[in-house]
């Protein structure tokens, strides 16, 4: 579990971006469709991995 984790470190965001975009993808193309209620949810843990970075450069930002 503790490999996986330290893999995943700074690749969760891009992984969420590239499950968007093939889901909206398949999507247009009519071969998959996803209830309307999953995209929030899609949407949300892609904004949840990007705050999550966001915050782990914060904390290396120096005040001046």
């Amino acid at each position: 579990m503790i490999k996986t984790i330290k893999f995943l470190e700074g690749k969760k965001t891009y992984i969420v971006a590239v499950v968007i975009a093939v889901l909206g993808v398949l999507q247009g193309t009519g071969l998959f469709t996803l209830p309307e209620a999953v995209w929030p949810v899609i949407a949300a843990l892609g904004l949840t991995t990007l705050r999550s970075g966001v915050n782990e450069v914060a904390k290396t930002v120096k005040p001046k």
